[in-house]
C-alpha cells in the first residue's frame, strides 16, 4: 500500500460502487480499457494511484455522470497532496502509508509498551531507537528516518492539530535508551506535551500487572469522515510494520485501547508519574535541572 492515503482509498470505493452498479466485474472492465483485473483490484482497494488518463477511461467506459467525474478527478488530484515531502526520506514500503494516513488523520490513538511513542519522541530517543535496529533501518539511513520521525511531529502543532491519546507502559519510561542524559530530556518532552490540549499521555504502571496489550504496540488511526474513511490500524516489530484496514480487526484494537486506557492512570496522575521517573534520571546524571 506504498500509495495509500484517505483520499486515494475514497477515490478506490467511489471507483468500485460505480463498476458494481453497472454489474459488471473487475476483469470484464480491466479489459474494455486495456488492464488487468489485478490493477482493477488495486485501484479500488487505493493500493496504487490511478493515472489521469486511466481515471478518464474508466470513468468513461463506467458511464460516470460528468459531475461525478469531476469529483473522482478531484480526490485523485488530492491522494498526491504532501506525498512528495515524504519521497526524500526514503522510508520502506511498509511505513510509508502510515505516514501518508497520519496526514489525514484527525486522531491517534497509540499503545506502546516498550518505548516512548515516535510522535513524542525527541532527536537523540528516535536516533539510539533507530541505530539499535540494523534489521530496520541501514546505518546510512538513519539520519533521513530520524529527522522524517521529528517532521511526523509538525501535525501536533499549528492552528489544526492531530488530537493523540498515547498510553505508555511504564516499562517504555524506564529503559534508558540513550542513557540518562537523553531520558531526562525525553521525560521533560513528555512533561510538557502532556499540557497541551490535544495530546493525552496516560501511563500504565508495572503493578498494574498483565494487560490487553501485552503482546504488542498497536496505532489507530481517525479521519473527520468515519463513514467515508473508517479508522486504521497499524502496529510494526522488529522486521517492520503492518497496517490494518479490516473494519473487525479495527474494531478489536479500539476495544483493546479502550480495555488499557481503564487500568491506566489518568492523565493528572500519569503526570505526576513522568515528573516522578524525571526526577530520578536528573538524580542520576541528567543536567537539564
Amino acid at each position: 500500500m506504498a500509495g495509500s492515503s484517505a483520499p486515494l482509498r475514497r477515490l478506490g470505493a467511489e471507483l468500485r460502487r460505480l463498476r458494481e452498479a453497472t454489474g459488471r466485474t473487475q476483469t470484464d472492465v480491466g479489459a474494455a480499457i486495456g488492464r488487468t483485473h489485478t490493477t482493477l483490484v488495486n485501484w479500488e482497494r487505493g493500493k496504487t494511484k490511478i493515472s489521469k488518463s486511466d481515471l478518464v477511461c474508466l470513468l468513461a467506459e463506467l458511464r460516470a455522470p460528468v459531475d461525478v467525474r469531476k469529483g473522482l478527478e478531484q480526490l485523485r488530484d488530492e491522494s498526491g497532496r504532501g506525498a512528495g515531502q515524504w519521497a526524500v526520506y526514503g522510508l520502506p514500503d511498509w511505513l510509508r502509508p502510515l505516514v501518508s494516513f497520519e496526514e489525514d488523520a484527525v486522531a491517534v490513538a497509540a499503545f506502546e509498551p516498550v518505548v516512548v511513542p515516535g510522535l513524542l519522541q525527541i532527536e537523540e530517543y528516535a536516533r539510539a531507537t533507530h541505530v539499535t535496529a540494523p534489521y530496520v533501518v541501514a546505518p546510512n539511513a538513519v539520519d533521513k528516518w530520524v529527522t522524517a520521525r521529528l517532521q511526523r511531529q509538525q501535525r501536533l502543532i499549528g492552528p489544526d492539530p492531530l488530537r493523540l491519546h498515547a498510553v505508555i507502559c511504564e516499562a517504555a519510561l524506564r529503559l534508558e535508551v540513550g542513557g540518562p542524559d537523553v531520558m531526562t530530556a525525553q521525560l521533560e518532552r513528555l512533561v510538557a506535551a502532556a499540557s497541551a490540549e490535544n495530546i493525552t499521555i496516560q501511563v500504565l504502571p508495572a503493578t498494574r500487572g498483565q494487560h490487553a496489550g501485552i503482546a504488542s504496540n498497536f496505532t489507530v488511526l481517525h479521519f473527520a469522515d468515519a463513514t467515508a474513511d473508517p479508522p486504521l490500524g497499524y502496529f510494526d516489530g522488529p522486521l517492520g510494520g503492518h497496517l490494518i484496514s479490516d473494519a473487525g480487526d479495527v474494531a478489536s484494537m479500539v476495544n483493546m485501547l479502550d480495555d488499557l486506557r481503564e487500568p491506566a492512570l489518568d492523565a493528572a496522575e500519569s503526570t505526576e508519574m513522568l515528573a516522578a521517573i524525571l526526577d530520578g534520571y536528573r538524580r542520576k546524571g541528567g543536567d537539564h535541572a
